[in-house]
């Protein structure tokens, strides 16, 4: 009996959502990054494995490590390889910054669409840093900006709302490159925030412009866009979870401080009852973990109708799970998402006065709205294919996940 090594699926998934998730993704990668850690304990487990297998498994470890290493080119810029190599980390973060750009690529064609009708400045300034609209997808671009973020940031991590700030030791981890990875994907989140808000006023300025054209079709107004404060929200959240997740821990501290107390007054024949509660409160003091208190009940915390897991996009099976970098996964999902969803109000808005935009030659503008996030990955120059097989056995035999 050996392990058996699964075929791997070349195909990456292909959704069609307008708010994509990146689990299925996420998902797509994580299967192939678990493999080497099962073959490395069925090898620590099986020291007598003939030559031939042990070299198969061997191989399998290669490929799939070449692969991941491969990925910092084939992805660029949005798969970026850490100085601490966390795979699964690096393709949620990868997905989560091409779902970013899809939700930029859109509006910003867009307003180029516009800007044959009335001006339009693509140069914005986010988080002090000046950029061009019309280069933000590129890879040069994506880069020069990261760099800047590193070189300061210090500066660029303190424009952050303190609810958006993971890694600086609170949670566990002090880690400045996973902290100048957090402050990029704010500043992406920050530009789709200002490329909604400018299309907003965008499409204002064309109402004005043709008013009697707006006026005689008797369309739905242009809604107000969305506000909710995301930060105090999610800040909110965590003070009041962490809170009780504190105070039970120090309630089972306090409870088997108080038996250690009473046991010593007691006869040896008393004792008996009280040292096994004494010694089951410690087995659950042992257990008890405040971050992952946090997780289950963060999952389960509301916005907007949905609880955090599903903004995620749902459960990831995963075989490195750290607590922090769990707690901030499900934070940024609810800031990202909410940003996502103003933009996807203005969309819904789009598709009830299609009428209008026709009537001024912007039926184009219309024709971007059925772009998933397949077509626009594509665009972006995504292969849709991975270049990864695994040597099988010839034989069959029963496996051992």
């Amino acid at each position: 009996m050996t392990i058996a090594i699964p075929q791997i699926n070349t195909a990456l998934p292909c959704s069609s959502l307008t708010l994509p998730t990146k689990m299925e993704y996420v998902q797509f990668y994580n299967d192939i990054a678990m493999i080497p850690s099962k073959i490395k304990v069925y090898l620590t487990q099986n020291p007598d494995l003939d030559s031939d297998d042990r070299e198969r498994l061997d191989d399998t470890i290669d490929r799939i490590e070449k692969f991941f290493e491969g990925q910092t080119e084939i992805l660029s810029p949005w798969w970026t390889k850490g100085k601490i190599r966390n795979w699964q980390k690096e393709s949620r973060d990868a997905w989560s910054h091409l779902i970013d750009d899809y939700h930029v690529y859109i509006p910003v064609k867009m307003m180029e669409l516009i800007s044959d009708i009335i001006p339009v400045s693509f140069n914005i300034s986010v988080m002090g840093v000046s950029i061009d609209l019309l280069k933000i997808l590129e890879k040069d671009e994506q880069t020069r900006i990261k760099n800047q973020i590193s070189e300061n940031l210090d500066s660029f991590y303190s424009m952050i709302p303190e609810s958006f700030q993971y890694y600086k030791g609170e949670f566990g981890i002090l880690c400045n490159e996973w902290k100048a990875q957090l402050t990029w994907d704010y500043f992406k989140n920050e530009v789709i925030k200002m490329c909604t808000d400018t299309l907003h006023s965008l499409f204002g300025k064309l109402i004005e412009k043709f008013q009697d054209i707006w006026d005689a079709l008797g369309l739905p107004s242009l809604p107000a866009l969305l506000e909710f404060d995301v930060a105090e929200w999610i800040e909110e959240q965590i003070y009041t979870i962490k809170n009780k997740a504190e105070n039970r821990l120090k309630t089972m501290e306090e409870r088997l401080e108080s038996l250690e107390n009473e046991v010593k007054t007691l006869v040896e024949d008393e004792k008996t009852a009280i040292q096994e509660r004494i010694s089951e409160l410690k087995v659950d003091i042992q257990n008890f973990s405040v971050n992952e208190t946090i997780i289950a009940m963060l999952k389960d915390r509301e916005l907007f109708g949905l609880n955090l897991l599903d903004v995620l996009g749902g459960d990831v099976e995963t075989n490195v799970l750290i607590g922090e970098v769990q707690i901030e996964e499900l934070v940024r999902a609810a800031r990202d998402w909410f940003a996502q969803y103003r933009k996807e109000l203005i969309n819904q808005w789009i598709e009830k006065v299609t009428a209008f935009f026709e009537a001024i030659g912007l039926t184009a503008l219309v024709d971007l709205l059925t772009l998933t996030f397949c077509d626009v990955i594509k665009l972006l120059g995504v292969p849709m294919t991975i270049d990864l097989t695994l040597p099988q056995r010839e034989e069959s035999a029963d496996g051992v996940q």
